[in-house]
């Protein structure tokens, strides 16, 4: 079972979670918002640890890979 994150609409844009991912999987969007790439993200749960506003949520996937 592979972890993944994903970034919710309470997210303020602050920019942590890019500081944050070892894996440069996160990126902010013109929107103001982040943004996580599922092919870059490693799951190792940096950005949901350390995001301010609690805006990214973790995500248990249930199929093999």
């Amino acid at each position: 079972m592979k972890t993944t994150y994903r970034v919710t609409k309470g997210c303020c844009g602050c920019g942590t979670c890019v500081y944050e991912c070892p894996s440069d999987a996160i990126t902010l969007t013109v929107e103001g918002g982040a943004a996580i790439d599922p092919a870059l993200c490693t799951g190792c749960g940096a950005c949901y640890e350390n995001c301010a506003s609690e805006a990214i949520e973790r995500v248990e996937n249930t199929e093999e890979e």
